[in-house]
């Protein structure tokens, strides 16, 4: 029955809540006050759209909604040019995400693992019960730090430049070459 899966995310969803519930509400009070009127959607890590209030009560189902949204971009502009299987790619500052888009669809798993201990071993996390764009994950993004090692052969990662200072092209104060 997987209930260890159903209790993790009823968990980490209830931990999460009024997290959400605050952003969410303070991003459409500020909207507003800025004149846009209109219906505010949130993406999901599934690849749909949810309205607030629905995010609101379950904002588990925003994990990984940030890649979801460049796989799904990536399809649909997949479609638009008459390539219906693609890769599409997110590098982020720390990592780089690839989904596999098939039939301009992007390929979807219903089980996603959370704060994993050892960030690239599968079951050192938290296992949730959640619908999301299906990523293969690499631990070397935008800020990885790129050196030659003793050897002379280029390495990437595992250390970050971090935001602060930032890598070199930052130009605020950071000297290491990056990603």
């Amino acid at each position: 029955i997987r209930e260890f899966e159903r209790a993790s995310t009823t968990t980490a969803n209830a931990y999460v809540q009024p997290l959400m519930r605050g952003y969410l509400s303070r991003l459409q009070q500020r909207l507003r006050a800025l004149g846009l009127d209109a219906s505010l959607y949130v993406m999901l890590s599934g690849g749909g759209i949810a309205t607030v209030t629905q995010a609101q009560r379950f904002p588990i189902q925003l994990i990984e909604s940030g890649p979801a949204a460049g796989a799904m971009a990536a399809s649909h502009y997949g479609r638009l040019l008459d390539v219906p299987d693609l890769i599409s790619f997110d590098m982020g500052g720390t990592t780089a995400k690839m989904c596999l888009v098939e039939s301009a669809r992007p390929t979807r798993t219903h089980e996603f693992e959370a704060g994993r201990v050892r960030r690239f071993k599968k079951g050192s996390g938290i296992p949730l019960k959640v619908t999301v764009v299906d990523m293969i994950e690499i631990g070397a993004g935008g800020g990885s730090i790129a050196a030659v090692d003793n050897m002379g052969l280029l390495k990437v990662g595992p250390r970050s430049a971090g935001s602060e200072p930032g890598p070199v092209a930052y130009a605020r104060g950071g000297n290491e070459p990056t990603v």
